[in-house]
């Protein structure tokens, strides 16, 4: 089945004119059928387990792909910090599991949305911070992400970061145009200075046209995602279609402000924000 898969998804891809990316189509292991995801925030059944190698500029970028049946789109999920998940190529996830986004991916399996982590790619396997989520690289690597699953799902596709994750998403929607995400979701966004690498007030924000959700705690305590700084994202993203903002309060603060265990992860609050984020993503959709 999963040769099979891989003849289907090349034939797309050249149908779709996606020459770059039929020249190294990528490939698929089926890890399980009718399985259930346990996160450390909640548990979802699934219709596929699967890991998707997918080529560009040379190197190989692996995602973690759990399905739904009639997903209403697709979320690639970065994850924050050094962003390299570690993945193996039976799914099992080395790094980052108490991530917001990594914890919470069964609540957007809940709420219909296939999920697809992503992970560094082959020549920078350790960390993308020191700006390399801001780079061309990266946008490229993102863009044969975003087609590739395009080709395989026929769903809108979307980028969903959070904290450092936000310099993926905010940086691609603004470097790949129309050949870049359905929209994007921002979560305690990389909003100030700081020595490990880039910020979103570094990047093109006005070529992002697609829609774009933020979403922020306002008691965020962490030194690099002040919430005081939201209205200037808001104001940066002058040609972006639409774009809102759900401010939270509430939940649970342990730990290092800047880690996920604290308001900065949106702990306690899980599934509220992800049922928010869920929601607005099906009303853009087709």
């Amino acid at each position: 089945m999963a040769e099979h898969m891989r003849t289907v998804i090349a034939a797309a891809l050249i149908a779709t004119g996606c020459a770059a990316a039929a020249a190294e189509p990528a490939t698929i292991n089926i890890v399980a059928r009718g399985a259930t995801v346990t996160t450390k925030t909640a548990a979802a059944s699934v219709r596929t387990i699967e890991v998707h190698d997918v080529r560009s500029r040379g190197e190989r970028t692996r995602l973690l792909i759990e399905t739904v049946n009639n997903p209403a789109a697709v979320a690639i999920l970065f994850a924050g910090g050094k962003g390299a998940t570690r993945l193996s190529a039976t799914g099992d996830i080395g790094w980052g599991k108490g991530n917001f986004l990594i914890r919470g991916r069964t609540l957007f399996l809940q709420n219909g949305i296939t999920t697809a982590v992503f992970d560094a790619p082959t020549d920078k396997p350790y960390d993308l911070r020191g700006g390399f989520r801001g780079s061309a690289a990266h946008a490229a690597d993102i863009g044969a992400a975003i087609a590739h699953l395009r080709a395989a799902f026929n769903k809108p596709v979307w980028l969903i970061g959070t904290s450092r994750g936000t310099n993926s998403a905010g940086s691609a929607a603004a470097r790949l145009g129309t050949s870049g995400p359905d929209g994007i979701v921002l979560t305690a966004s990389m909003l100030a200075w700081n020595k490990k690498g880039d910020h979103l007030f570094d990047y093109a924000l006005g070529d992002i046209t697609v829609p774009v959700l933020i979403g922020h705690h306002e008691e965020d305590e962490c030194f690099v995602t002040p919430p005081g700084e939201v209205l200037e994202l808001v104001s940066r993203l002058s040609n972006a279609r639409i774009v809102k903002t759900f401010l939270y309060s509430g939940g649970i603060a342990r730990g290092n402000p800047c880690h996920a265990a604290h308001y900065h992860g949106f702990n306690g609050i899980e599934e509220t924000v992800i049922r928010d984020i869920s929601n607005w993503i099906k009303a853009q959709s087709p």
